[in-house]
């Protein structure tokens, strides 16, 4: 990983590298300090004093984010816009804006990303040219999703196990991508089983890694026998084991255990994951 001096980041956040390192010394920034004395800071660690502290970056290229000035030389406006016009480097770096200055994934899953791709889904009722910039535009959501990913710190080992995805026949990767974003930035340590996932290949992963949440993102209207299969082997899971069900179809799952939550938004998953972390700290 690459560390930064107090040099880089000071000129990344356009402040003194005197004031960097008075906020290093008093704890406000760790950092680790080389054979010769000198301040690093990894930027995973720079990352999060910007974000906890809405710090603005007046030169974001320094800390390897291109993406944020070229959205930014572009004057703002909303993630639809980029995805509308092919624009990954500017969707890319509108993301990581926002996530830097305070949003949490829940915030932009409910948000600006929803509100995109309810807007690029549009498009289908229109022409085919309209088919290829929802296409175009989805597959660069997707890149953008990816990267926003890479920024969010993963819970320690110690921490409990959910696992998740869209079950067999629902091919959207996006929700179920979001929804272990959500998950690991509230603390869990996600394993995501993506889109089309059959209801098998959840038993043996809940075997193998002892989850403490289950979570299921539905897409698509379940077939009947294929819901009752499902709702089988929920309600066949042992109850130490949180369940929460969300996505646009989630009601066609039909009977969940007592203790499972539906999840209307992203807002509601991250809420499920606070109330267990807050139990297991309890016992």
């Amino acid at each position: 990983m690459r560390l930064l001096s107090t040099r880089e980041l000071a000129d990344a956040l356009g402040v003194s590298e005197s004031s960097l390192k008075r906020w290093v010394d008093s704890g406000k920034i760790s950092a680790s300090r080389t054979e010769g004395g000198h301040r690093r800071i990894e930027i995973s660690e720079a990352m999060r004093f910007i974000r906890e502290t809405r710090a603005p970056l007046a030169r974001p290229e320094l800390l390897d984010l291109p993406e944020v000035a070229a959205a930014r030389a572009r004057g703002g406006g909303r993630l639809s816009s980029f995805l509308r016009d092919g624009d990954s480097a500017g969707a890319r770096g509108w993301l990581m804006s926002r996530y830097l200055e305070g949003s949490t994934i829940a915030e932009l899953a409910d948000g600006p990303i929803r509100e995109a791709m309810a807007g690029l889904g549009e498009l289908w009722h229109h022409d085919e040219g309209g088919v290829f910039v929802e296409h175009r535009g989805t597959a660069i959501c997707m890149e953008a999703v990816a990267q926003l990913r890479s920024m969010i710190v993963t819970a320690p080992a110690t921490a409990p196990t959910a696992i998740g995805g869209g079950p067999a026949g629902d091919p959207y990767v996006l929700p179920a991508q979001l929804a272990a974003m959500v998950i690991t930035e509230a603390g869990l340590r996600a394993v995501n089983l993506g889109a089309n996932t059959p209801v098998g290949a959840f038993a043996h992963a809940v075997d193998q890694h002892q989850p403490k949440l289950v979570w299921m993102s539905i897409s698509l209207a379940l077939a009947p026998a294929r819901a009752r299969a499902i709702s089988r082997w929920l309600q066949g899971l042992p109850t130490t084991i949180a369940v929460v069900i969300g996505g646009q179809q989630s009601r066609t799952l039909g009977k969940l255990p007592p203790r499972a939550v539906r999840a209307s938004s992203m807002a509601d998953l991250a809420s499920a994951v606070v109330s267990l972390l807050e139990h297991q700290r309890a016992r």
